[in-house]
């Protein structure tokens, strides 16, 4: 057995250590784990055979070290007394995030952990998806005896409980449960967890939870998607969320991995202590990955394909169902489906390349699936077409019309080939008429007559068209090919842009076929979001911790015109109006941290006080600055909140200043700053009721209007500017019965956004917002 200790220095480049220990974990790289690295390998088995695709001994090395990295980073598997943990892991789109959770369920095994669970996505194809990869690679290829350690359970229900405690009292075995991200079959698996049987079973050890695409399990990124039912969203996000926080309450001691491409939403939102990650490991792509540098242009050999693996779609093709809404197949999708058919006769039936059988390409035309199959339909017919056409005789018009369109084509397709490998025309055409009698189309979605179980191996050249089913964690096999005409107007978001770069991935067997169609809106996008996701990998490489991400993340000037600081005008219209109070009282520790922060700032600023709101008591005395942009969104970011609502009202607040502080047109210059009441310290304090079992007042945190006495009040909520958005800092007395130890007095915040900003935002994002109303694929 291999033991190793994973100390506050990174392991290697990307390994990042966020806790303050000076020893991390002790990891056993046991055999386990050591099997199935060996069966990603590429290269001689022990039954004699060759694999032909998988990891170099370089790229094994990196999966050791950042797998250990991120087991050491959790809870061993006999404490249970320890708080609850969680670890964020980071890589690219389709760059082995699935590999790395595989292979971190074969070290747990090695390490005596007895149950992993893997929240799997929204949607039943990722479920799927995820469970046939843990047979696939923990069962079938890592070992003859592997069935009888590596027991899955599907998405159980309290029906399955015996099986699973079965499962438990055999030695040396360890059970894998992949669900749905669903606040139902979550809340399912958490009876089963909150049984006595499954508890004895248990016999004091931990659980690791494996989030797969965890910015999704309960956190609202604010993608443009949903930016015309956030409210519905965030409803279906905070069930979820709940409902995660309920499972872990009933797992003592467990470990809590975030797996993403997308850590913005992870970093920028401070969840309840339980949920906000205390540490990262970013993942290194393999040697074979090909992501959004080369194709956009970015980094290291950006010239090696000179921009033309993008192909962009001519605006009149672009489809919109009321702007552009097409009544047939546009010519740009006739070249594109051309080139796939030669890209699939020159790999797949003419060089042979090694462990390519098939090609995929990928169509993503809209969010509604009847314009998704209005896509299929003409796909359908087009191919069946042409398979009638390359069959008739040499005479044939339609022949000669698809011949002479391929022809033309050539040129194009063979133009990254080495000479010695590029074929002749003539002899790609009879393997052409082979490619025209091996193909598929599938409607990807949720539809009665959607096909979301694909065959990968039957069929030389598959068509899949979709469109939210195809986005988030879905793995299209052997992509070579993307159509995406998605119409767009307005500005897109970071997180939104990633998660459609299903064509990123493990490409360079067929790299030189590679091609992705796309509007000349949509590549721009893309090219600023490659270079934002390269500055984000580049803070987090070099930040100990995640507060220093975010801090630079949110400060950064590098980071202020991505696409992902952008909000849905429906979060500014219904979230971000009016004066908000907000409650910071989740822990001592974050009571604690809260006091540093206002007191230090107001030491900061003594001399800056310049206005004065004085009615005569010390109660109505408040005093207040106006203060740069910048300084207010580092007074946010580090005034911490732990609930769900006031931490992403934070979040999004932060991302609205910066909204306002870089309009072309009158940027905000600053924001104003009240110290409410500020006369009345020590114990005559402002007192508010304080319920200590739910953490937070159960009054108002302002004080309200009064018409009693010489002098009207106007009340608290009054003292804001009417020209910027004010922050009121408020210290107060918590009135009840507290435990020992728990502070007895408290800041937190109120917000006030004026009105009239909110209805400019709104004016001016509608004037760019997309008109057609989504309908998703679930």
């Amino acid at each position: 057995m291999q033991h190793i200790i994973i100390n506050d220095t990174p392991t290697g480049a990307n390994a990042v250590d966020a806790t303050n220990s000076s020893v991390l974990n002790e990891v056993e790289l046991g055999a386990h784990f050591n099997s199935f690295v060996f069966s990603q390998m590429i290269g001689p088995k022990p039954d004699g055979s060759y694999k032909k695709k998988g990891i170099t001994p370089v790229g094994a090395a990196t999966l050791r070290e950042e797998t250990a990295h991120i087991l050491a980073h959790c809870n061993p598997h006999n404490a249970v007394h320890n708080p609850e943990t969680t670890h964020l892991v980071v890589g690219y789109v389709q760059s082995g995030k699935t590999m790395s959770f595989t292979g971190l369920t074969a070290l747990a095994l090695d390490n005596h952990y007895r149950v992993v669970v893997y929240l799997a996505g929204s949607k039943t194809n990722l479920l799927d998806q995820t469970s046939k990869r843990l047979k696939k690679d923990l069962i079938k290829e890592s070992g003859v005896n592997n069935r009888e350690v590596f027991k899955i359970h599907k998405d159980p229900k309290i029906d399955d409980l015996d099986q699973i405690v079965g499962n438990l009292y055999m030695d040396n075995t360890i059970l894998l449960i992949p669900i749905l991200k669903h606040h139902k079959h979550i809340d399912a698996l958490t009876s089963i967890f909150k049984s006595n049987d499954f508890i004895e079973a248990m016999e004091d050890e931990t659980v690791l939870i494996i989030d797969d695409e965890a910015d999704q399990a309960s956190l609202n990124s604010y993608g443009r998607k949903n930016s015309k039912k956030a409210e519905d969203e965030e409803e279906e996000k905070s069930a979820t969320y709940d409902s995660i926080i309920k499972m872990r309450n009933a797992l003592p001691g467990n470990t809590y991995i975030q797996y993403t491409a997308t850590p913005q939403a992870n970093i920028l939102i401070s969840m309840k202590d339980m949920l906000s990650p205390k540490s990262h490991t970013l993942l290194t792509p393999g040697e074979g990955y090909i992501g959004g540098k080369l194709y956009f242009g970015r980094g290291a050999n950006h010239e090696l394909y000179r921009g033309r693996l993008i192909q962009q779609i001519p605006n009149e093709e672009v489809f919109h169902k009321t702007k552009n809404p097409l009544d047939r197949m546009p010519k740009s999708l006739k070249d594109a489906l051309l080139m796939h058919i030669l890209a699939v006769a020159i790999v797949v039936k003419y060089l042979r390349r090694d462990g390519v059988n098939y090609l995929s390409m990928m169509v993503h035309p809209a969010t509604e699936k009847k314009y998704n199959s209005k896509f299929k339909k003409w796909i359908d017919a087009q191919l069946k077409s042409w398979r009638k056409s390359i069959r008739k005789d040499e005479g044939n018009d339609d022949k000669r019309s698809l011949i002479k369109r391929l022809r033309e084509l050539f040129p194009a397709a063979i133009e990254f080939y080495n000479v010695e490998e590029r074929p002749e025309f003539e002899e790609l055409l009879p393997l052409i008429q082979n490619v025209l009698c091996s193909w598929k189309v599938y409607l990807v979605n949720t539809d009665k007559d959607a096909q979301t179980e694909i065959e990968w191996d039957e069929y030389a050249m598959h068509v899949l068209v979709g469109a939210e089913m195809l986005n988030r964690g879905f793995t299209v096999e052997n992509l070579a090919t993307t159509y995406m005409p998605r119409y767009s107007t307005g500005p897109a978001n970071a997180d939104t842009i990633q998660q459609r770069c299903r064509f990123f991935g493990y490409k360079r067997d067929y790299i030189e076929s590679c091609r992705v169609y796309l509007p000349s809106w949509t590549m721009n996008d893309y090219k600023a979001y490659v270079d934002h996701e390269e500055e984000l990998r580049s803070v987090l490489a070099t930040c100990d911790n995640l507060a220093a991400a975010e801090r630079k993340i949110l400060l950064s000037p590098k980071m202020r015109a991505t696409r992902a600081n952008v909000l849905p005008i429906s979060i500014v219209n219904s979230q971000l109006k009016g004066v908000k109070e907000m409650q910071a009282y989740e822990s001592k520790e974050r009571i604690e941290q809260n006091r540093r922060v206002a007191e230090a700032f107001i030491e900061r600023h003594i001399e800056d006080f310049n206005i004065e709101e004085d009615y005569h008591t010390d109660d109505r005395c408040h005093r207040g600055f106006r203060m740069p942009v910048d300084e207010a969104i580092e007074f946010l970011d580090d005034f911490r909140f732990g609930n769900y609502k006031d931490a992403t009202r934070k979040a999004a607040t932060i991302r609205y200043l910066r909204y306002l502080a870089d309009k072309e047109d009158e940027p905000l210059q600053f924001v104003y700053f009240y110290q409410m009441a500020y006369k009345r310290i020590g114990a005559n304090l402002r007192s508010r009721n304080f319920d200590y079992n739910a953490l937070r007042i159960t009054v108002p945190l302002a004080t309200g209007r009064s018409t009693s006495g010489a002098d009207v009040y106007p009340g608290d909520l009054a003292i804001v500017g009417s020209d910027s958005i004010t922050i009121q800092l408020y210290h107060i007395k918590l009135d009840g019965v507290k435990p020992v130890d728990y502070p007895d007095d408290a800041y937190s915040l109120a917000i006030s956004y004026p009105e009239s900003f909110a209805t400019n935002y709104v004016l001016s994002e509608q004037a760019n917002q997309e008109d057609e109303d989504v309908e998703d694929d679930d």
